[in-house]
């Protein structure tokens, strides 16, 4: 979607430019608006992981926790991570819709995690591996149940949040920009 989108306001750029520059100058910003907010929505958020830290980067804002922070993993709307400290939630990894389980098969929930079963061998969509939600939740609820096994899960829990000034402000401006550009 964030490819159509941008290709989209590309095309819609380039086009204004056969028009007088007064216009190409004021309506330009309308097309890299809707490019940056597509990107801003389905291609920049992301999960990293890694040995001793999983860090989220939402629309405008990043968290970083340690392993010792999460409490629970969902993935009923999204990967959720629930911490003493409040909730994560991961707009990197939607769970699927509701469809997606009629669709699974058994071998699909075979290797699963022991922490993804709801009850008896059912668990739900979005931890399957077929799905971004489940996929995510797979390699976290992996690594984070080896590390409580072994019991090394003891460290400090850390859940540091912050917010992206520089993507607020770009938003911002682009916005103001392309409503300028909307009405005049």
């Amino acid at each position: 979607m964030a490819v159509l989108a941008i290709a989209f306001s590309t095309i819609g750029a380039f086009a204004l430019t056969s028009e007088p520059l007064p216009v190409l100058l004021t309506k330009v910003w309308i097309y890299i608006w809707f490019g940056f907010f597509a990107w801003l929505l389905f291609w920049n958020p992301s999960i990293r992981v890694s040995e001793s830290e999983i860090v989220v980067d939402n629309i405008f804002r990043f968290t970083t926790l340690n392993w010792s922070s999460i409490k629970r993993i969902d993935t009923k709307y999204s990967l959720t991570l629930e911490t003493d400290r409040g909730v994560v939630r991961a707009w990197a990894a939607p769970a699927p819709s509701r469809y997606a389980g009629f669709l699974a098969n058994k071998s699909e929930a075979e290797h699963l995690p022991e922490s993804s079963f709801i009850g008896k061998g059912l668990v739900r969509p979005g931890d399957l591996t077929s799905s971004d939600s489940g996929v995510a939740a797979y390699v976290i609820r992996s690594h984070w149940e080896q590390l409580r096994d072994k019991n090394q899960l003891g460290d400090e829990p850390v859940v540091v949040s912050r917010w992206s000034a520089t993507r607020i402000a770009v938003f911002l401006l682009l916005s103001a920009a392309a409503v300028f550009g909307f009405i005049s």
